[in-house]
């Protein structure tokens, strides 16, 4: 029976080391919490006033401060989040001076929920309105008797109501329900549901059509990558992002420009204002029209002060909106894509590798066709011609 004794170096060594870990968890739980405060302040932001190029943040932090706001002004998806809060009520009917822009920024699932709801109201409106026609004049007491006269035949309950004004606002026509010329009031009603039944076929039908016509408007329709870079390009300091279309229909005069918005706490009350500062965002050649035939690199070139300017980008009150317009070859509607990068989602001294489509032979028939290795889409490689001068990783 043996036994093993630790050598006392080695338990020094250990309990030092277990002291270290110990001071360094909470090291990082410290770190942690001002992160996580440092986001939530960041998540305060409920109003940008985008006239005079900068933005201050209203008195709502107090309301704000017990639930998780957001990060970004403009999510990855392309959404703004943005809450207008305190508005006046003059300002929110500017919203239901155009309804039909307002019901086409509906989701679909209210927008087919508006079509269906459209037409029962109308159904139901008019059959009560045909009851109560039928009933005043007796059909429905007198319904049977060949000597009485009645405004509507074959109309002598709801139900029966009902289903007159189905067909009449459709024009079914069944034949056994029609309106006589003994009430003037059944004949007006009519004439009133058929204009109603038009304009509503109208509205509901033209609203379907233009939200097929309107496409995605998100960032769905182009893929951008996960995440941006800044290395070299073209021999110069450039920010670059990888982008596709993800759709069959092309995008036409494709162009894109980016928004840099900065955060800063104001000196005299304490409160944040936004600065914004535009960049340009080419394509490989220089050219602002971009070409999505595949996926492809564009990049903001870097003009002066690179090392201030990825600073900037550094920081952590920072975010880089970027924006990509055009005209969807399809439908010739235009278009505006939008998804953002916080700092810690833009690596500096990073390049995209390489995916430009191969020629590729079919072992089949022998036939060729270009591909595109798309899962490498996101992978980044390290700049081998980056000055670490202007940035390296311990400046993180």
């Amino acid at each position: 029976m043996s036994s093993s004794v630790m050598d006392p170096d080695a338990r020094d060594v250990r309990l030092d080391r277990d002291a270290t870990d110990a001071l360094s968890s909470d090291i990082v739980r410290e770190r942690m919490a001002i992160m996580g405060w440092q986001t939530i302040k960041q998540g305060l932001l409920t109003l940008v006033h985008r006239g005079g190029g900068s933005a201050r943040s209203d008195g709502t932090a107090g309301k704000l401060a017990g639930r998780k706001g957001p990060s970004r002004i403009v999510n990855r998806e392309g959404k703004l989040q943005i809450c207008l809060n305190q508005i006046s009520f003059g300002k929110r009917r500017r919203y239901l001076r155009s309804p039909f822009t307002t019901l086409l920024d509906l989701k679909w699932r209210w927008t087919i929920v508006i079509f269906i709801v459209g037409f029962i109201i109308t159904w139901l409106l008019f059959a009560v309105i045909y009851y109560f026609i039928a009933k005043n004049n007796g059909d429905i007491e007198k319904h049977g008797d060949v000597t009485h006269t009645p405004c509507l035949r074959n109309v002598y309950s709801f139900t029966s109501a009902f289903l007159f004004s189905l067909e009449s606002q459709h024009t079914i026509g069944y034949g056994s329900r029609s309106p006589t010329s003994e009430c003037s009031g059944a004949v007006l009603m009519v004439y009133v549901q058929f204009i109603v039944g038009v304009a509503v076929q109208c509205v509901t039908a033209g609203l379907v059509v233009a939200k097929l016509q309107l496409g995605k408007r998100t960032s769905n329709a182009i893929i951008f990558s996960k995440r941006a870079c800044v290395g070299k390009c073209n021999n110069h300091v450039c920010v670059m992002v990888r982008i596709a279309n993800a759709g069959t229909a092309e995008l036409l005069n494709a162009k894109g420009s980016g928004v840099i918005i900065e955060r800063h706490t104001e000196p005299e009350t304490g409160g944040e204002i936004l600065s914004e500062t535009v960049i340009e965002f080419v394509s490989d050649n220089g050219s602002s029209n971009l070409n999505l035939l595949w996926p492809t690199v564009i990049h903001c070139q870097v003009k002066t002060n690179e090392g201030a300017f990825i600073k900037r980008l550094q920081n952590v009150r920072t975010e880089l909106i970027l924006i990509i317009e055009g005209v969807v070859n399809a439908t010739g509607q235009n278009v505006q894509l939008r998804t953002s990068y916080l700092p810690h989602e833009i690596d500096v001294g990073k390049q995209f590798i390489d995916i430009s489509p191969q020629l590729v032979q079919t072992p089949g028939n022998g036939s060729f066709y270009y591909s595109v290795e798309f899962e490498d889409f996101d992978v980044m490689v390290a700049d081998e011609q980056w000055d670490y001068s202007l940035w390296s990783p311990r400046n993180a």
